[in-house]
This record gives structure tokens, sequence and C-alpha cells, in this order.
């Protein structure tokens, strides 16, 4: 998803194909923050969709966004529901590399310590995000030691999941840049969408929205 800035478009954030004209990612995606720390909504003529490229900010089809809804119960202040759906101006083509997303069913519970993948152009170690997409391989954390780590801000429509304790910098785990509203999946499944982490992020778990929860809200109101 890209956002037009003071003329000029920049790579924002993630999002995972859900249909011909609905792409799915995270509320705050959708806000702009000032430097007195107060939020906006993003106007849907300053969004668009890039699809079918695997490089940052080049290639692919680009398709504007009608307009978009944030779930109503998403909080600012935790990121409790952080999950949006972005309705499109035309019509997605569909191929082998732009291809609706499997959605979890409705409250599907995952085990801990469970593998699951996340994919995105985050920050690495050696820029503020990557030119090519990139993909993980990370593990579930037990909801109550997430909380613990986060200060107990960790509600039941979270997953967490980081490469394994002890966290600490160089492990490997989605990143609040680049990553944020791409996908956390398993076997294929879309079971979470990236919503936060730690700022240096590898020290704690990164935070997913668990679809699960949301999964009704999902199929009811997607295009």
């Amino acid at each position: 998803m890209e956002e037009r800035y003071g003329g000029k478009w920049k790579f924002k954030c993630g999002a995972v194909i859900l249909s011909e004209r609905t792409v799915i990612t995270a509320a705050h995606c959708m806000l702009i923050t000032y430097s007195n720390g107060n939020y906006d909504d993003v106007k849907p003529r300053n969004i668009r969709i890039r699809a079918g490229s695997s490089k940052y900010e080049k290639g692919g089809h680009i398709v504007d966004v009608r307009n978009y809804q944030s779930h109503p119960n998403f909080d600012e202040a935790n990121f409790n529901a952080d999950i949006a759906l972005l309705t499109l101006r035309t019509r997605l083509p569909m191929s082998n590399v732009t291809k609706p997303a499997f959605i979890v069913p409705s409250g599907l519970e995952l085990p801990n310590n469970h593998a699951v993948q996340v994919a995105g152009w985050g920050r690495t170690d050696s820029s503020n995000h990557s030119e090519d997409l990139q993909e993980v391989t990370v593990y579930t954390v037990k909801h109550d030691e997430c909380s613990r780590l986060h200060g107990g801000r960790i509600t039941e429509n979270m997953i967490c999941a980081h490469d394994g304790p002890p966290y600490r910098r160089g492990q490997k785990n989605a990143c609040y840049k680049g990553d944020s509203g791409g996908p956390l999946y398993m076997h294929g499944m879309l079971v979470g969408i990236v919503s936060s982490g730690s700022k240096n992020c590898t020290e704690q778990p990164a935070v997913y929205t668990k679809v699960s929860a949301f999964t009704n809200w999902i199929n009811t109101n997607a295009v």
C-alpha cells in the first residue's frame, strides 16, 4: 500500500488481497500521525495499491482505492482490532502472483510455539526497509508471556510471534518499519496481520491482529 504525501507516492504498509476488489491491512496504516501526537484519517484519494511485485515501490499493477473501513472497535491506544478493509476503484487482474488469500476460520486458535510465516519489506540490520520482499518463519508466543513483555496491553484479539527466547537483537521478527499491515500465515492461510512490536524490532515478540477474531466481519464487509 502506498500513500501520496507532498505530491509523491511512498510505500506505507503491506496489505493482503482478499478479492479482485478488496484488500486487507492494519487499521493503524490508515492514520496520519502528527508531531504533536494527534491522529487523522488518511483520505482514500491519497492511497493506492501496488500488487504483483516483490520489489519495494517498483513494478506490479497499481490500483486506486475507492474507500476503506477500519474495524469500529479499533483502539488507537493499544491497537486492539487493528484491521481495515480497502475497496479498490477498479478490479485487480488475477494471476499466479496476484491471487486472493485464504482466510482462517472464525475462532481458530493457534497452539503455542507453532511455526508461522511473515512476509514484508520491513527493516533489516542494514536499512530502514528491504528492497526485496522478505519471508521468515517465526513461532507463536504464549499469550500471557507476550502480554507481560508488552506491559499487559495484549488482548485476546492479538497473536504474538518471534524467532524464540531469549529475545535479543539480531533475531528474526516482523518490524514496525515496513512490515505493518502485511500477512502472518500458516499453510498458506492468513492467520494474522502485522500490527506492532518493539521499536528495535527484535527484543520483544511482534504483535499481530488475530484474523480469526474478525473472520465474520471480514466476510460481511469485503466486496
